[in-house]
């Protein structure tokens, strides 16, 4: 760490939030000075917490983690963000070297490679990621070496892009005719009443969004509303929007029920499909048109398949093979440069 410029970084997303939380590192004395330049008052002793004003800024909570460490917890506005970093610029600090900021985080980290499974994983969506990710720091360490570092490959496989879903949600967009149960659905899945759901057609008039979480993988599941020739503005407005979903997907179920037909919906390219028969519980479905075109026909009221629906679409975006695969995963991006740190 270096004695003439501390480092300066956030750890919270720059975004509008409540409460931003900032780090404060390098040397006691060094970071003493910047914070009295900054607040007017003496900087909080080690294992102290202190309400201070960050000049003309804002006010806020400083933690005095350690003798070489703060945190500085302002308001979460955008604008007091960017007034703090120009301030603390002007004031010497510095944005982190890669190793300073991530063994700042982490420091029970052996190595690289570790600090940025730590990383990961702290931010992992999918209950499915904890023991794969980590797996991978022992995995990396013990690849055939060349010229003395472990060896990688420069892209990510499919594998690898596939198994990224565990850390960043998949999109996964349900789209249909009016009136085919979309939104019991994702009120069966959510285990709660997410959207409003109604015999009468046109009952969903907006995309609804949810975070599900199908028996080990969190996917963004998308409640679109149905589509029918007498639309009014707001649902017009609201197939737009589900237009734009249906665009990035990674999968796209077309559920239906009996008497409704399929319905040729657009959408990514590159995305997975998957068509639904809903309503078995109907006395007319067993029959029905619709059942030969099915991959798989559930009741979204009763809950019948429902479980296999749920493992079908788990499985179809992570297969549990890539999850078995005893290969290390590129888990992040700029992983060969730290593999050729990892014994540093």
């Amino acid at each position: 760490m270096s004695t003439v410029a501390p480092a300066w970084w956030w750890s919270t997303a720059h975004a509008p939030g409540a409460i931003a939380v900032a780090h404060l590192e390098g040397d006691a004395r060094i970071i003493e000075g910047v914070l009295r330049a900054l607040t007017g008052k003496d900087a909080p002793r080690t294992g102290e917490v202190a309400w201070r004003r960050f000049g003309t800024i804002d006010d806020g909570v400083i933690a005095r983690t350690s003798n070489q460490h703060a945190l500085l917890m302002p308001h979460g506005g955008t604008r007091i963000r960017e007034l703090l970093d120009a301030r603390l610029a002007e004031l010497g600090a510095r944005a982190p070297t890669g190793d300073e900021s991530a063994h700042a985080s982490w420091p029970e980290a052996t190595d690289n490679i570790e600090c940025a499974m730590l990383n990961t994983l702290a931010r992992a969506a999918s209950p499915l990621a904890i023991d794969l990710l980590t797996a991978q720091p022992a995995r990396w360490r013990n690849q055939p070496a060349q010229n003395g570092t472990p060896s990688a490959p420069l892209l990510c496989t499919p594998r690898d892009l596939r198994l990224r879903r565990l850390i960043t949600p998949a999109r996964v967009v349900v789209t249909g005719p009016a009136n085919a149960g979309k939104s019991t659905l994702l009120n069966a899945l959510a285990g709660r009443a997410v959207a409003i759901a109604h015999h009468a057609p046109g009952t969903t008039r907006d995309a609804v969004a949810a975070r599900i979480n199908l028996a080990g993988l969190v996917v963004d599941w998308f409640d679109t509303p149905g589509v029918r020739a007498d639309m009014d503005p707001i649902e017009r407005a609201a197939a737009e929007l589900a237009a734009r979903a249906l665009a990035c997907a990674d999968m796209v179920i077309e559920l239906t029920a009996p008497g409704l037909g399929w319905h040729a919906i657009a959408g990514a390219p590159t995305a997975l499909r998957m068509r639904v028969l809903n309503q078995s519980d109907r006395s007319d479905a067993a029959a029905c048109p619709e059942r030969a075109g099915a991959d798989l026909v559930i009741s979204a009221h009763t809950g019948a398949a429902i479980d296999e629906l749920v493992a079908r679409v788990r499985d179809s975006l992570v297969p549990p093979t890539d999850i078995a695969d005893p290969a290390p995963w590129q888990f992040m991006d700029g992983l060969p440069a730290l593999l050729a740190t990892a014994s540093t």
